[in-house]
């Protein structure tokens, strides 16, 4: 039995203790201050429900849209089990802009993925691509790209639109507005990425039901005095929902707090953008037929555009924290309930369910996941 103590919780006053069994479930929440022998004592550290990433573009050597068959499945349970211990409790299987039959291949494997017991849940996929505009491509391959129509997107999503959670799109390629309002309609969450968007194309594309914006502020009509752009579209519209990468590489402290002052906490949700050299360390990458280079978590082109990240979530939440003076509680908002609520997930686990729970001592630079049995917490970062 694993005992954490001192804790605090996002939606409970004062401090609390919270055991988990050997199983792994959630077996008690109380709160006291008193401290058991052999108990965890966060010290007034957060406890909370474990990571989400909804822009995850590969790991351990794997980009995901390169998924295929029985290896592919192989591989993704590799990557759930190291997911899950760095405290990522779901992700959406980012895909970029391949060959459509790529793509399909990809999420035929994924469609069929179950999440080993000790790994972290694959929750659908994300399609960041192929509907992008080539002027701000950022790595994606500019021959796959594809003029967001309604025609298009029925042959890309396919039989998958159950799988299909979250699409990118430009939505000035598409003057005539169908084709958001057709995504919409099968559920899916449509997000303005790699645009060039003027303010009024994107606050009609807000209009017609697109409710996010990916990666806010990079590969993105720049925001402009007298021309807004998507950015002061979406900073100005409560009913958008930015996703930002606040890994002081892609966006400088100063902007954070800026997104953070115009659309506070509950509209913002910290994604890793993580590509395939996640995990693997630093060093000169293929991909697709183009080095990579990988310094410190920041991967680059060989002419300096930044090609994702290689920093996993719970490093990026870290920096999150330490951009606002060590505020645990933002950056868990940002990173692990407003993706749930995004996705309709439940923000804690029930007692006797999953302890799916990541801690974060008042003394530890990252959260780390909450375990029993032994290990009490995997460190990450």
């Amino acid at each position: 039995m694993l005992q954490i103590c001192n804790a605090r919780l996002h939606d409970r006053v004062g401090l609390h203790t919270v055991s988990i069994d050997e199983a792994g479930r959630l077996r008690t929440i109380e709160q006291t201050t008193v401290v058991p022998p052999d108990a965890w004592d966060l010290n007034g550290g957060f406890l909370g429900p474990g990571l989400v990433d909804l822009q995850l573009n590969g790991a351990l050597g794997v980009e995901f849209s390169e998924l295929e068959g029985d290896e592919g499945l192989a591989r993704l349970a590799e990557i759930s089990r190291f997911l899950w211990s760095t405290g990522v409790s779901g992700w959406l299987a980012t895909l970029i802009s391949v060959p459509v039959e790529k793509l399909h291949a990809a999420m035929a494997t994924i469609a069929r993925f179950e999440a080993p017991a000790d790994g972290a849940r694959l929750l659908g996929v994300h399609l960041e691509g192929p509907f992008l505009n080539p002027e701000f491509e950022g790595a994606h391959l500019r021959h796959c790209l594809l003029m967001p129509t309604v025609e298009n997107a029925r042959r890309l999503v396919g039989d998958y639109a159950d799988l299909v959670r979250l699409v990118t799109l430009a939505p000035e390629l598409d003057p005539a507005g169908e084709t958001i309002p057709w995504l919409v309609e099968r559920g899916i969450l449509v997000s303005l990425g790699h645009t060039a968007a003027t303010y009024d194309e994107a606050r009609a594309a807000f209009d017609r039901g697109a409710t996010l914006v990916t990666h806010v502020f990079n590969a993105q009509r720049p925001l402009h005095h007298r021309e807004p752009g998507v950015i002061g579209a979406a900073l100005l519209d409560e009913r958008v929902h930015c996703l930002c990468i606040p890994d002081r590489v892609h966006l400088h402290p100063a902007t954070m707090r800026l997104l953070v002052r115009l659309k506070g906490a509950t509209n913002l949700t910290a994604v890793s953008d993580a590509v395939a050299p996640l995990g693997v360390g630093d060093g000169v990458y293929e991909w697709h037929g183009m080095p990579i280079r990988v310094e410190a978590g920041r991967v680059q082109l060989p002419d300096g555009r930044l090609a994702g990240s290689a920093l996993g979530l719970a490093e990026v939440t870290g920096r999150l924290a330490e951009q606002f003076d060590g505020d645990q509680e933002l950056a868990l908002e940002l990173a692990a309930l407003n993706p749930r609520r995004l996705l309709g997930l439940p923000e804690f686990p029930a007692v006797g369910e999953r302890a799916d729970l990541i801690a974060w001592p008042s003394d530890s630079p990252t959260p780390v996941r909450a375990v029993a049995g032994g290990q009490r917490a995997v460190v990450v970062g």
